[in-house]
């Protein structure tokens, strides 16, 4: 817009000093600049309604550190081609809001979709969000430009840093008995709403555990085993609240430790062969979210559910955990705040530096 009014001045003293000393030359120039002028203001607008921007990241998941590849798509519905566009892209890890952006200069668009690839550093784990949010459209001559807003976004997962954590698992927490949904496939339990196999009797079982039905309709003694509930004696709590959130930004620091530590401690204990709730939470679902981590499947999973959440919320994530599960019963819970402190079962551990937080987690113990 400051380009047509500069240029709309120029045509104005062409025509004013022409008129005033009676110039043909300036009037002249006056009038081819009027007329270039028109053609340039007809020809974006026709651009703004032939021509769209799209975005997209190749890739869902990547490791911290790696650049990622993203595909700029433009497509050009005219009948000419059109000259420079210059694209806003911005990006922001979910967890900050706060992004950073910048211009793309991309010449020559040909008629068609033309795709144009660049690498951007995404720092921090989390999910980044990658948007075009306006296009400069110049004409063909390059003098004046339009701007169009445009909303197209995708999004990459950045894994956070997996280290080593010294977390020691009791006979108690291993032997834990309570109940649970999910259910051990090789060893019979005490949960008799469940049934883990029928078999022949033998020689020490209960008579009281035998199907009587079914011996009779078999015509042998057979016995009704009970599941094991794999219960979870360990709760890991995330409690990442965004006021702490705005102290990350201020100082230059971004949740990437926070998020490197809870997935340290988590994959230890899945390590280590102990299964454990991951709760936090939830923004969309407006409450407690959690999610069973049993295996690396599971681990994944429950990164990637909630690298994918909005900013947190205010909450305590121990009071309304134990408000919504509170017949419920397990051992210990681990909560993780923003400002890197550990507490078991609400009494403080530690408090880990997140500039050094491959070695603070090195050193971290925790028996369970």
């Amino acid at each position: 817009m400051v380009s047509i009014i500069i240029i709309l001045l120029i045509v104005g003293l062409c025509f004013y000093l022409g008129i005033l000393y009676t110039n043909t030359v300036m009037l002249t120039i006056g009038y081819a600049l009027g007329i270039l002028l028109f053609v340039s203001i007809v020809e974006l607008i026709y651009r703004i309604f032939t021509m769209k921007c799209h975005i997209e990241v190749p890739i869902s998941m990547t490791e911290s550190g790696r650049p990622v590849g993203v595909n700029i798509k433009i497509r050009n519905k005219g009948v000419l081609p059109a000259g420079k566009v210059e694209v806003r892209v911005e990006h922001k890890n979910v967890l900050h809001k706060k992004g950073q952006s910048q211009w793309i200069s991309i010449s020559d668009v040909s008629v068609g979709e033309q795709k144009y690839s660049l690498k951007m550093e995404l720092k921090g784990a989390g999910c980044h969000e990658i948007l075009v949010t306006q296009m400069k459209i110049y004409s063909l001559f390059g003098l004046i430009y339009l701007k169009r807003k445009c909303r197209d976004f995708s999004s990459v997962l950045i894994m956070p840093e997996v280290y080593s954590a010294n977390v020691r698992i009791t006979e108690a927490v291993r032997n834990f008995l309570g109940d649970a949904d999910v259910y051990d496939d090789f060893r019979p339990g005490h949960d008799s709403g469940e049934t883990f196999e029928i078999r022949e009797y033998r020689e020490k079982d209960r008579l009281q555990s035998i199907h009587w039905k079914l011996s009779a309709k078999m015509d042998n003694l057979m016995v009704k085993e009970s599941s094991l509930p794999k219960a979870c004696a360990v709760v890991l709590m995330m409690e990442l609240h965004p006021l702490q959130a705005k102290a990350f930004r201020k100082k230059e620091i971004d949740a990437g430790a926070y998020l490197d530590l809870v997935a340290s401690i988590s994959y230890s204990l899945m390590d280590q062969k102990c299964p454990h709730f991951v709760t936090w939470y939830s923004v969309e679902k407006e409450g407690i979210r959690r999610i069973r981590v049993d295996d690396e499947e599971s681990f994944y999973l429950f990164l990637d559910a909630y690298l994918r959440e909005a900013a947190p919320r205010e909450k305590n994530v121990r009071e309304e955990y134990r408000k919504d599960y509170k017949s419920e019963w397990y051992l210990y819970d681990i909560l993780i705040n923003e400002r890197l402190e550990l507490y078991k079962n609400g009494e403080f551990l530690t408090k880990l530096d997140e500039k050094k937080i491959k070695d603070e987690c090195e050193k971290l113990e925790i028996l369970l």
